[in-house]
Parts: C-alpha cells; structure tokens; sequence
C-alpha cells in the first residue's frame, strides 16, 4: 500500500527525522492551518450548529427543532434588509 507524502520535501528528509510523530505532527499543522481559513470556519460553525439542531428531530422534537433552525433561516435576508435600508439611506 503507497503511503502518501505530508509534504513535497518529505523524501528528502533523513530517515531519523521522517517519524510517524514527525508525521503526524506535520499532518497536524497542516489541518490546522486549512481550518484557520475563513470559508473553513465558516463551514464548520454551520456544521456544527445543523448537528445540534438535528438533535431534536432525532429525538421526536420538530417544533424545537425549527426554532433552532430560525437563526440559520432568517440572518441572511434580515442582513440583506440592513444592508439595503442603511444603503437607501444614504444613496436615495
């Protein structure tokens, strides 16, 4: 089975220095770095927030469950209303 490279330099490396610690730790900062992008933590809040608000359906609750939804729902086209009022009120 081929083991992918965590880096492009990884071969390189002398073979005390290429652990699976080292690995992983390289591996590590790698993920780390991708989750400190804006869009990926984005994606993860509203990930995390529709598990937990899926937890209610689970369990036989859709009325609580669509009160947690509301927040999801109604930022972006209340948002949009800020936006477009604040923006009529300096350009109408």
């Amino acid at each position: 089975m081929a083991h992918r490279n965590p880096h492009p330099l990884w071969q390189h490396l002398p073979p005390e220095r290429r652990t699976r610690q080292a690995k992983l730790q390289l591996q590590a900062r790698r993920w780390l770095a991708w989750l400190k992008q804006r869009r990926q933590r984005i994606a993860v809040a509203v990930g995390l927030y529709t598990l937990l608000w899926l937890i209610p359906l689970l369990l036989q609750q859709p009325l609580i469950t669509s009160f947690a939804l509301l927040p999801l729902v109604l930022v972006p086209p209340v948002g949009w209303l800020i936006y477009w009022l604040v923006w009529q009120e300096f350009h109408g």
